[in-house]
């Protein structure tokens, strides 16, 4: 072969080599940028008079406005919306499982107008509240869930540990003492009495600046990997480790329930301290489900809900449940089980759910589609082995 033969031969090869490289630098290229960290965030300044469920807030959230039992979710003059009676909302079990799986950021302005913080709170890291229900006994036998608004019922059943019920049945609650100037960080936990929920928790002093009249913003930072640091303006308050070997509760009347959770937990206040160690905790181990209660005759207002995750860069950042409100099923509100609180003061049990119909997210881009670039490459190849093949056959002739 001439050596001009050779040097286009070369020339063709490393052009060949160059080519078949794109794919895998695409591919890292890909690899690198498929997570990207997005932001959700509802303000509802302008809807003044909207009933929650109206809001673009409902396409994230499952609302619980038990309207048949006085529930109201209500934006009002202020911008912010008001909670009251049997009320709250939580994030969709299939949102959860997509963006809350790993690290996130939930933030809200929030105030709580009441007396008991066992009547109102911040959830976080719960599950599913329609994973799994168990007959009441004390509620006409109802199919009882644990919704961020509903009676956990434990004194009511019987319970012999402090003999306080809560709302509530997972996860880490975060609620305001008014009468107390503190902070109350509560874990609902498995116990072998009552409907086997309960909670146990701290109380943790105002940070300066605490307004007890007016919205406070709350942060809180879940690595989804062993810890959910707690901020009150700003202002670490508190942190909740969690972790240790996960493993499922007997939960259910047939004991058969394959919800998963993080049993070990530890509260630490914003030194360092341990203030208290629990090791039949419900902290959920498969997502970290977020949402807010209200009950009874209290108040709960809320604000500017932001919520930052790691979704997948080419997933429509739309894409979010729809889950029409069905309407709440009664219950019968029991004549002798009024629920003395931690303050004093009495609530009865709830008597309505607000269940709703799930649906699966829509479907999202898994990236960029490269098949082009294979057939582009092939083409190429083709050609290139073509022409090799013509000038060696020349080569051979001249010969």
């Amino acid at each position: 072969m001439k050596k001009s033969n050779r040097k286009a031969l070369a020339a063709v090869v490393a052009l060949i080599l160059a080519l078949s490289m794109l794919p895998a630098f695409s591919f890292a290229e890909a690899a690198e940028d498929e997570y990207v960290e997005r932001t959700e965030t509802y303000s509802f300044n302008g809807e003044e008079g909207s009933n929650l469920e109206d809001t673009e807030f409902a396409d994230f959230f499952v609302m619980q406005i038990v309207r048949g039992a006085g529930g109201e979710g209500t934006v009002t003059e202020d911008g912010s919306v008001e909670l009251q009676k049997y009320a709250g909302f939580y994030s969709d079990i299939d949102y959860a499982y997509d963006y809350l799986g790993g690290a996130y950021t939930f933030e809200l302005d929030y105030a709580f107008e009441g007396t008991n913080p066992v009547m109102g709170g911040i959830f976080i890291r719960m599950i599913d509240p329609k994973a799994y229900a168990i007959t009441n006994p004390k509620n006409a036998g109802t199919q009882q869930t644990f919704d961020t608004f509903e009676w956990d019922w434990y004194k009511e059943n019987d319970g012999k540990e402090d003999g306080i019920s809560s709302i509530g049945g997972s996860g880490i609650k975060v609620s305001v003492d008014n009468p107390n100037s503190s902070i109350s960080i509560s874990i609902k936990t498995r116990v072998e009495d009552g409907l086997y929920v309960h909670s146990q928790g701290v109380s943790i002093a105002f940070p300066e600046g605490f307004q007890k009249d007016g919205l406070n913003k709350y942060r809180f930072v879940d690595d989804g990997k062993s810890k959910v640091e707690i901020f009150v303006n700003d202002v670490l308050l508190a942190t909740v480790e969690y972790g240790g070997e996960r493993g499922t509760y007997p939960d259910g009347d047939d004991g058969d329930s394959d919800v998963t959770y993080y049993k070990h937990a530890v509260i630490k206040d914003a030194s360092g301290n341990e203030l208290l160690t629990l090791e039949n905790a419900r902290i959920s181990a498969e997502y970290g489900g977020i949402g807010v209660g209200n009950r009874g005759d209290v108040i709960t207002r809320f604000n500017n809900v932001v919520v930052k995750y790691m979704a997948k860069k080419k997933a429509n950042p739309t894409a979010a449940p729809a889950t029409p409100t069905t309407a709440p099923t009664e219950k019968t509100e029991p004549t002798s089980n009024a629920t003395e609180n931690s303050s004093g003061a009495t609530a009865a049990p709830a008597t309505g759910s607000g269940a709703k119909a799930t649906e699966k997210p829509a479907d999202k881009e898994e990236g960029g589609n490269y098949t082009w670039l294979f057939i582009v490459c092939g083409v190429v190849a083709a050609a290139a082995v073509a022409v090799i093949l013509i000038s060696v056959l020349k080569g051979k002739k001249k010969k």
